[in-house]
Order: C-alpha cells, then structure tokens, then sequence
C-alpha cells in the first residue's frame, strides 16, 4: 500500500484521481485540505496496486 499527497485545484484533483483509479485501487481518499494563502487544495490517498499485484518499479 501506498500513501500518497496530491496538491492541486480541487477540479484538477478529481480529475486526476478519476483517471488514476483507472489504474491503481484507491482504498481511502481523505476530505479536502485548504492550503495556507493558496487556491491549492490537498487530498490523501491510500493506494494498492490492480488486484493487489506488488507494484513494479
């Protein structure tokens, strides 16, 4: 399993998740975190690789 940051503008975000759960499981997506004196936002993702395959690097 992966833990992973994304950063970005919310619609870039979920656009951007939308297509990667094409690829990867996505076990837990937290809520959305403002960034200090930024439009950015955060999200966390908890990740495992299709069908729980070991990722290959």
């Amino acid at each position: 399993m992966l833990k992973i940051r994304v950063e970005g503008i919310p619609e870039e975000i979920d656009q951007f998740l939308e297509h990667f759960e094409d690829y990867y499981r996505v076990l837990k997506r937290s809520k959305v975190y403002q960034n200090r004196n930024s439009e950015y936002v955060r999200v966390y993702v908890d990740v495992s690789s299709p069908n729980d395959q070991p990722l290959k690097a």
